[in-house]
């Protein structure tokens, strides 16, 4: 009956930890700074500068790390919506 417990709690906590590891979202290695020119979105600046990752990022949490990042800069962008000149942290993923 002991042995029967331990092996279940055993079993247990190495499925909690191992959704745990699967389940935790890419965090980035590093910022790039990136100065907004015309015709450019969110997006393809982030999937431009991440080409060679190999990481399997979330580009939505992955614009959502930049606006938050950006927007402790001077003259960074506080929103989605971009505009020629403003300075935007991207995430690089490797």
């Amino acid at each position: 009956m002991k042995k029967t417990f331990v092996t279940i709690l055993t079993a247990a906590t190495v499925l909690v930890g191992a959704t745990a590891y699967i389940a935790t979202p890419v965090q980035p290695e590093r910022y790039s700074i990136h100065t907004v020119t015309y015709g450019e979105t969110m997006e393809s600046i982030i999937k431009d500068s991440n080409k060679k990752a190999t990481a399997d990022y979330d580009i939505r949490d992955a614009v959502a790390i930049s606006v938050a990042e950006s927007a402790k800069m001077e003259g960074g962008a506080t929103s989605r919506q971009i505009k020629a000149g403003d300075k935007i942290a991207v995430p690089i993923y490797r």
